[in-house]
């Protein structure tokens, strides 16, 4: 090999070398920021809603990353609130919430559940008779 060539060679090396520190650093960087100043809350999972009747109630299936305080709401066919039930603090894990429903006309309504960093709403129909 001569002079040139060994010349050649070292400074493809030093370039794909810079090019490779530069891109390991971004990705680095780019990690950090997701993972510190930007982290995505953990949410609340919704599994699956069962109606039971005679009473009639729901039996909301949600399983939870983290301690989390639930609210549940009942809409109507619009989607405005016409009944809440209070506020429970539910443990990590799959749980089962047991919402008994007030009296109510068979017909579509929809379950609104909240936490501190999102909402959930589920259509349901009842049908009684």
């Amino acid at each position: 090999m001569s002079e040139k060539d060994i010349l050649n060679v070292r400074t493809a090396l030093l370039i794909t070398l810079s090019v490779l520190v530069v891109v390991i650093l971004w990705r680095r960087f780019r990690q950090r920021v997701l993972a510190e100043d930007m982290p995505a809350p953990p949410h609340a999972e919704l599994l699956g809603i069962q109606l039971a009747y005679h009473p009639a109630r729901l039996l909301v299936e949600l399983k939870l990353p983290s301690d989390q305080v639930i609210r549940t709401r009942l809409l109507d066919s619009s989607h405005e609130p016409f009944h809440t039930w209070s506020e429970e603090p539910v443990s990590t894990g799959t749980r089962t919430l047991e919402r008994t429903l007030p009296t109510l006309a068979d017909g579509t309504y929809f379950l609104e559940m909240a936490t501190a960093t999102q909402r959930t709403v589920r259509q349901f129909r009842l049908q009684q008779a």
